[in-house]
């Protein structure tokens, strides 16, 4: 099944090089170690690679896919369980002074 995105869609590879500044020449990057799959995953940063000077680094994507409005709604949901436990110790512990 293809991805399914919205009309908002940022395509980096489109953009200009930051070091060679050429636009149009960069491609998606393959993960070199566990740090960069990590930032891939988690983050809208993807690994870029510039194929007229050999650049290579992270570029802001922006792609609204069904697996990113996953991942904000994980966030979220991690927030809000944050938020009620630090709420509960206050509640039960901060304040029996």
């Amino acid at each position: 099944m293809g991805k399914v995105t919205s009309s908002l869609y940022v395509n980096s590879q489109f953009g200009a090089c930051p070091a060679c500044k050429t636009t149009g020449v960069l491609q998606r990057s393959h993960a070199k170690n566990m740090l960069e799959q990590i930032i891939r995953k988690i983050t809208l940063f993807k690994p870029y690679r510039c194929k007229e000077c050999g650049w290579r680094g992270f570029k802001f994507t922006i792609s609204f896919s069904k697996n990113f409005f996953h991942r904000i709604l994980y966030y979220v949901l991690l927030m809000l369980i944050a938020a009620l436990i630090a709420r509960y110790f206050i509640i039960n512990y901060a304040l029996d002074k």
